[in-house]
């Protein structure tokens, strides 16, 4: 099934194939919907994988957070890895907080696409995308540690090669943190 968002089309992708868009943590938009219905999309650094095949995803969040709170009640959240034409607006959901400024869809003027199978919000214009079921709660609320399952996944199709997710040769690449307002772009990848 294919989707058109602008000039993107996304393709669905095996759930045991999509770890490759995650692998190499980038910088990645989490996105939510509170139970009364208001989107969040927060900047985030410190993501990865911690299974492949199916994959299951990891990020460390702040325990009174809005997206925390959002994913909480809801048990589902999103994942968008942006590419570079996205910095600015990946900065900006970082600088701001949900409980101030309401829907941050609407203040760092994202563009939504809704997700298939589950009930969030993903950043539109975004190089891959995540719809994933909570499955630790208690560790996310002790400790703020989100782990999730993937059910869902769909890619920009011109980042799609051979069954693997690459940024070589394309118009954008992934952002990797290299501290607070710094960062650097995915390279060239080589095999072993």
């Amino acid at each position: 099934m294919i989707f058109h968002i602008e000039t993107l089309m996304l393709v669905s992708v095996s759930l045991n194939e999509i770890y490759s868009a995650l692998t190499g943590g980038p910088c990645v938009f989490i996105t939510s919907r509170s139970a009364d219905g208001v989107d969040d999309a927060m900047a985030n650094a410190w993501n990865m994988l911690h299974g492949m095949a199916p994959a299951v995803v990891t990020a460390s969040l702040m325990t009174d957070h809005t997206t925390t709170k959002n994913i909480l009640a809801t048990g589902v959240f999103g994942i968008s890895v942006p590419g570079t034409s996205l910095q600015k607006k990946l900065l900006a959901s970082g600088c701001c907080h949900g409980w101030e400024v309401g829907d941050k869809f609407v203040k760092c003027s994202l563009e939504k696409l809704e997700g298939e199978a589950l009930p969030v919000p993903l950043v539109g214009g975004a190089l891959a995308h995540l719809e994933c079921r909570l499955t630790e709660p208690d560790l996310l609320a002790r400790a703020g540690i989100l782990v999730g399952e993937p059910v869902a996944a769909r890619v920009d199709e011109r980042y799609w090669e051979n069954g693997l997710f690459t940024c070589e040769g394309r118009p954008e690449s992934t952002m990797h943190s290299a501290g607070e307002f710094s960062f650097f772009t995915r390279g060239p990848v080589r095999g072993w």
